[in-house]
Order: structure tokens, then sequence, then C-alpha cells
């Protein structure tokens, strides 16, 4: 009996040291799961932490918005550009009601539930903006970062037009040249009093592409301030006469009256040269918008402050829409209105960029109705 407990006791023995060792295997088993989730917690929160001291770091060094989101959409934190875009925020505010965008916060929710670590982006229209978003996951929410790209995509506009008025304008000569070199190969090229009236056709058209070129190259010499500016004490009536000097004939020929109404003894500080041709390059434009028997008039008057001096060109012509009068200082812009008129659309950009090389301004308006036309206002430094 007592050799049968002892055989009992010890095949307990053994199987109590077995289930031991399972249960001990299993606890170890489970205590290393536990560690790698407390590890990879503790990893997760300090990369969450991480981000969250570079956001604190670059939030009032940077112009975007940027934003912290919790797992429950509320506000965790905004930098001032996020508060001078949206506005204060208040307390227990969420995405929904401080933003007031869907699309954001449909962001947000994909943004929580993507395993992505680079985060999600997209444009979404905010406030009545563009606005590129990137919302980067934390441990506990989304870091959302704005950038509005509103003027980009405005440059990205004038690019496109600039591009579309450039091949319109240089297509107009080109097929002009083509058709008359064509014709210089007929037989009818081959009788003198023809050539010769189709080769001063074919100057006319290279003279057309050689100004354009010429126009784009100071434009660009201009803008890269290669060209330089001489800035003297001169006279606004003599710069003013020099390019009445150069367009009188024009007027003349187009039957339009062309009066100076200024005041003398008005100084201003320019380069006598460019001012001279800003001036002239305006004043064409508005002979060349205004209509037979019209009149094209220039005035200057001294702001009361005593710092400027504004010389403005006023015209007879059809006036700009107002969704133009910026625009109309763009390389290459043609307005609805300016559609079939000769020119290389390069004379108003010019004009702009002089200006502002003079530390002036340059800007344009329609006139009070009855009176008909626009007028263009150049100003420039007082001496």
């Amino acid at each position: 009996m007592d050799t049968l407990l002892l055989v009992v006791l010890g095949g307990l023995a053994i199987f109590l040291g077995v289930l031991w060792r399972r249960e001990r295997a299993q606890l170890l088993s489970l205590a290393r799961e536990m560690r790698q989730v407390r590890e990879a917690a503790v990893q997760r929160q300090a990369e969450s932490d991480a981000r969250m001291q570079w956001l604190a770091a670059v939030a009032g060094a940077t112009t975007d918005a940027l934003l912290a989101v919790g797992e429950d959409l509320g506000i965790r934190f905004v930098n001032p550009a996020a508060e001078a875009f949206f506005g204060p925020v208040l307390p227990e505010a969420t995405l929904i009601t401080y933003t007031r965008s869907l699309e954001l916060e449909r962001l947000v929710s994909d943004a929580l539930l993507s395993s992505d670590a680079e985060g999600l982006e997209r444009t979404i229209d905010l406030n009545g903006r563009p606005c590129r978003v990137r919302a980067l996951p934390l441990a506990a929410g989304v870091a959302l970062a704005l950038e509005d790209v509103s003027e980009i995509q405005r440059l990205s506009r004038a690019r496109q037009d600039m591009v579309s008025n450039l091949s319109h304008e240089l297509r107009t000569p080109l097929t002009s040249l083509r058709l008359l070199a064509d014709t210089l190969l007929t037989p009818a090229g081959r009788d003198p009093d023809v050539a010769r009236d189709l080769a001063g056709k074919v100057s006319v058209e290279v003279a057309t592409l050689q100004q354009m070129t010429q126009e784009m190259l100071d434009l660009a010499a201009i803008e890269s301030g290669q060209q330089v500016v001489r800035l003297v004490s001169v006279s606004l009536a003599d710069i003013a006469a020099g390019a009445v000097a150069r367009l009188g004939d024009l007027a003349e020929r187009s039957g339009i009256s062309l009066r100076v109404d200024m005041p003398g003894g008005m100084r201003v500080l320019a380069d006598p040269e460019q001012a001279e041709r800003a001036v002239q390059n305006v004043l064409h434009n508005a002979l060349k918008f205004s209509p037979r028997g019209g009149e094209v008039r220039i005035t200057a008057i001294a702001e009361p402050s005593g710092g400027r001096v504004v010389l403005s060109v006023w015209d007879t012509g059809r006036g700009i829409a107002p969704a133009e009068l910026e625009r109309v200082f763009e390389r290459f812009f043609r307005g609805d209105r300016a559609r079939g008129t000769p020119g290389t659309g390069l004379g108003l950009a010019i004009a702009r960029h002089i200006l502002r090389a003079h530390g002036g301004q340059i800007w344009a308006e329609n006139r009070t109705p009855p009176d008909r036309g626009a007028v263009f206002h150049l100003a420039f430094r007082a001496v």
C-alpha cells in the first residue's frame, strides 16, 4: 500500500512538474507579448510626443496653419496661423465646429483608419480658398498642416494664359509671312510691282516679330534686375513731352486729339529714359483703344501728403471689364474687348515693372459715367 502511494505521489509530482513547466512557458510567452505591446505603445507615444514637439516647435515659425486633432475629433492644438485662418478656438471645440468643413473631417477620419505612416494629402476648399492639406497620424489623433495654394493656382493659370497668348501673338505674323512667301513663289510673285509690295509686307511682319522679341528681352532684363535704373530729379512735364513727341504722328493718323494738361514745376525721382518709356507704353495703349475722333488726355496731380506725383492718361475707348483691371498688366494678356487689336501685349507689363523699379505704382480704372473709357495712373516719388 505504501509502495502504491509512493508511485501515485511520484506520478502526481511528475504531472505537476510538466503542468508547471507548460504554464510557466505560457506565462513567460504572455509576459513577452505584454512587454512587446507595452514597448510598442511606448514607441508610438514617443513618436507621437516627438511629432507634437516638432509641431509645437515649428508652429510659430511657419505661415502654414497647423492643427492637432484627437481621436474624438476634438481640437487639441492650433498655431497662430490657424487662428488667423479659422478664428480663436472655443472650449470643447471639435474639428467640424471649428473649421466648418466636412471634407476636412473626412480626411481626418480616413487618416485615423489609415496604416500609412506618411499620412494623407488632399486639396480642399477652405474659406473660399484652395488649400493643400496633409494629415499626419499621431498616437492618439492626427496632425494637420494647411497650405494656401490659391496664389500657386493663380500663377499657374497666368502661365497657361501667357503661353496661350504668346502662341496667338506669334501665329498671326508667322501665318502672314508664310502666305506672303508662298505668293512670292507663284507666277504672280515674279511681277516687280507685286514682289515689291509683298516684300514691304514681309518687312512689316518681321518688324512686328523683332519688336515682340525685343520687348520680351527687355521685360526679362527688368524682372531680373539686370537693367539698371538710375534715379535722378527730373521734370515730369519733360517725361510726358518726350512720350507725346514720339506718338504725335500716330495720334494724328488715327484722328485722335492728344492733349497735355498738367502744371509745370513738378519734379519726380526717376530714370528719364525708363520713365518716358513707361508713359509712352501707356499712352500708346490709350491711342490704340480710342476711336477716331476721340481724345486722349494727360494730367498730373501732387498727392496731399507730398510723397508722390500721379500722372494720369485718360482715353475715350470702350473701357476695361472690372474683372480685368488687374490682369491688363500681365504679359500677353488680352481681354475680350482687346481681341483683334494689334500689339505685342507686353507694353503695360513693361510699364508696371518700370514703375515698380522706381518704387512707384501703376493701376487702371474705368472713367465715371457718362464719360466712356479708362484712365491709367502712374505714381512716381516726388522730389
